[in-house]
């Protein structure tokens, strides 16, 4: 694990069965890191899979879903990667071009990304009138958005994904996985076999990060909820685009009520309730009274729930280890949706009498990548953390904690940001009860603890490794 900041690397590397390393990379992304920054992380990467050769060979590239702390390396570190050689790319289901519920959810992500930018575009129009209800709203944005510090900053999470498939193509192994795949082998690696298990085909998980029995029994989850629809409706008819191109609200279409349930201040009618409404509505003690900006309120859960969604389109793999029958579970960000799907995923083997149930890797796990950075909807409790019944367990958070409090929307006493409560507390302390403490976070400042330490865990300033025996 690289200590690189707020996102995700991770390089594994197993044994051949001629001795020689198969090396795969798990992402290679940050939030708030420079060029600079990514192309030093990939140029480690580049020497700790350089061969006798000289050359350099990644067998396998992992990419989980399209965010920038997962996804900006293959951006801004582009050229290092490209002095590496490739031997396959797998991503899940939901990046497949040719996938028509996969074409149909990038769709509707990009119109609301697209709505949501126009509105923080406008100093004069949206942004201004929303007066802080859109604070917050653009480092969510972030996470699907190019880097300014980028060689070319006009690239986006999305051209990442997009270079990943070209190399995927270019090696003539582009997988894109759906749960129940597997098992999966690794190149020349005879003790290893991969399963995949999410992202979920079932767009009702797939879309949700809160699902409740109910609301699966009435069939209403679909893409975006309710409110959020109604939001993304509401902005799209609101903006409009001046003369200079800004976009802008349009004239009416954003008020909380249709004008025939209206009174202009400029109107015939509005003389005979001047006084009361100067009393009342535009009394500055009592403004809480006002309703006129309440309906962007709902574009930051709009925007959380964009970000919400992509993090369960995640690409969730197990790697079994057969001889010991342990697990190492690599769960991108995958939210409550995507592993509740896990409770139908089975896997038919010739081997067994009955398919190998998916909960039954997740019990076996002994090293668990945890979740979007340990916050606090990203790993399951019941069906998840409390099944890794291992008493080996050991569970390592990417997490830069500085960055992590740079984020959010800003206090309005103080006017700094909130943060992102990363780790979350009572998962922090679950994590920390279930793997008897063996837990790193990979935050240059934070010190391995001692339990770690035992395990095998070792910590250089730029990485942490661990070493199963």
């Amino acid at each position: 694990m690289y200590r690189h900041g707020l996102g995700d690397c991770f390089l594994v590397t197993f044994r051949r069965a001629d001795g020689e390393p198969f090396h795969l990379l798990v992402d290679c992304g940050a939030l708030a890191r420079s060029a600079t920054d990514m192309v030093s992380l990939a140029e480690r990467i580049e020497e700790a899979t350089r061969r006798a050769d000289g050359r350099s060979r990644l067998d396998l590239v992992i990419a989980t879903h399209e965010h920038r702390d997962h996804l900006s390396g293959f951006n801004q570190a582009r050229e290092v990667f490209e002095r590496i050689e490739i031997g396959a790319v797998w991503m899940g289901w939901t990046e497949n071009p040719e996938d028509q519920d996969a074409r149909r959810l990038l769709e509707g992500r990009k119109r609301a990304l697209a709505s949501l930018r126009a509105a923080l575009a406008s100093p004069r129009g949206m942004a201004a009138a929303a007066a802080g209800a859109l604070d917050g709203v653009d480092s969510l944005l972030a996470f699907g958005a190019g880097d300014d510090t980028a060689p070319d900053a006009r690239k986006t999470i999305a051209d990442a994904i997009a270079y990943l498939r070209g190399r995927g193509e270019r090696a003539g192994a582009l997988e894109f996985l759906a749960p129940g795949n597997g098992p999966l082998q690794l190149d020349g690696v005879e003790s290893v076999r991969a399963f995949v298990l999410g992202p979920p085909r079932d767009t009702r998980l797939l879309l949700d990060s809160a699902v409740t029995k109910k609301r699966l029994e009435e069939g209403s989850i679909y893409h975006l909820a309710g409110l959020e629809r109604a939001a993304l409706d509401a902005l799209g008819d609101a903006l409009g685009f001046d003369s200079s191109g800004d976009p802008v609200l349009t004239a009416g279409r954003h008020r909380p009520f249709p004008s025939e349930h209206s009174i202009r201040r400029d109107g015939f009618w509005f003389d005979q309730i001047a006084e009361f409404v100067a009393q009342t509505y535009d009394n500055e003690d009592e403004a809480w009274r006002r309703i006129d900006h309440d309906w962007i309120e709902s574009f930051g859960r709009l925007a959380l729930k964009l970000d919400n969604d992509t993090n369960n389109t995640s690409l969730v793999v197990a790697f079994e280890l057969e001889e010991s029958g342990d697990v190492l579970l690599f769960v991108g960000d995958a939210q409550v949706g995507n592993w509740l799907s896990w409770g139908t995923v089975e896997f038919p083997l010739p081997e067994r009498a009955q398919p190998l149930q998916a909960l039954d890797l997740v019990r076996r796990t002994v090293f668990y990548k945890v979740g979007h950075h340990a916050s606090h909807n990203a790993t399951l409790k019941k069906g998840g953390l409390e099944l890794m019944e291992s008493d080996r367990l050991v569970a390592f958070i990417p997490l830069d904690r500085a960055t992590a409090a740079a984020q959010g929307r800003k206090d309005p006493a103080t006017g700094q940001p909130k943060g992102w409560d990363m780790p979350a507390g009572p998962l922090y302390e679950a994590l920390k009860q279930r793997a008897a403490d063996r837990v790193v976070i990979s935050d240059a400042a934070e010190q391995l603890p001692q339990a770690a330490i035992s395990a095998g865990i070792e910590a250089t300033p730029e990485w942490i490794d661990w070493y199963y025996r």
